[in-house]
């Protein structure tokens, strides 16, 4: 009778737990390429603002060309733009739901979820709201400098590279590929068909360094795996060095890159 007694009762808790169960739920955002936003003046005053209603209070903020500057519990704190240009931006938003099923964490159906918190993330920092309104805009202002800057990077990278791949177009004779070379091409094939992107491209950077010219199907490579992996300025400054190899590839490369920019808006 005892052990009847015991098990009614854990029953009786345990639909209890199950009729009122609360699961936390965690959704992400990643920044585009906005239309509002397109005047640098404008971002760094508005990423300032956004800042201000930062959780912990932040203060005596700057947003300056290279740099965000601001102090948190009177410690001066400074973020290099240079220092995050290859950082992934990421919003997570935190939301309470009350579940109906304990173990599914089924929402129960026209309930409203309640509000947690959100961060931005971006390298080694993150920040976090009380509420969300400011963590998306604050994600697509960082993502337009941070764009930005990889442009004029990679615009440099270009002019640079132009008289390396003129002299590899005039050659009668190309340059062979080398033993090294060919073991990490194949290596990074093997690991781009097992759809393990980031160290394909490793591989493949390590082809590159061998020899810049010898391979220039290298570069189409590494715009497609950039592109696998959303990194769509890598996928089309690769795809850029590929068409100074390779201009009678023009059509189909230029297109690639014109998809791979409308990714970005």
């Amino acid at each position: 009778m005892k052990t009847y007694r015991l098990m009614t009762l854990l029953t009786v808790v345990f639909f209890t737990i199950s009729a009122n169960a609360q699961t936390v739920r965690e959704s992400l955002y990643h920044p585009t390429l906005q239309t509002y936003n397109n005047d640098m003046g404008i971002v760094k005053r508005d990423i300032a603002l956004q800042l201000t209603h930062e959780k912990h209070n932040l203060k005596d903020i700057l947003v300056l060309d290279d740099r965000i500057e601001f102090k948190i519990k009177d410690q001066k704190t400074i973020i290099y733009f240079s220092n995050i240009l290859d950082s992934t931006i990421v919003v997570k938003y935190r939301t309470m739901w009350n579940t109906n099923n304990f173990w599914t964490g089924e929402p129960i159906p026209n309930t409203p979820a309640r509000h947690l918190d959100s961060e931005v993330n971006f390298g080694n920092f993150v920040f976090i709201f009380k509420y969300s309104f400011d963590c998306q805009a604050l994600a697509d202002n960082l993502f337009f400098i941070q764009y930005k800057l990889k442009e004029k990077r990679y615009s440099s990278q270009l002019t640079l590279f132009e008289p390396i791949a003129a002299q590899y177009r005039v050659l009668s004779v190309k340059p062979p590929i080398t033993e090294e070379q060919r073991k990490y091409i194949v290596q990074a094939n093997s690991f781009n068909e097992q759809k393990m992107y980031n160290k394909a491209i490793d591989l493949y950077l390590k082809a590159i360094e061998v020899d810049q010219t010898a391979y220039p199907a290298a570069y189409s490579n590494l715009a497609l795996l950039s592109a696998q992996i959303d990194n769509y300025e890598a996928a089309i400054y690769y795809m850029k060095k590929y068409l100074m190899f390779e201009p009678e590839d023009a059509r189909a490369a230029q297109d690639k890159i014109y998809e791979w920019e409308a990714q970005l808006k």
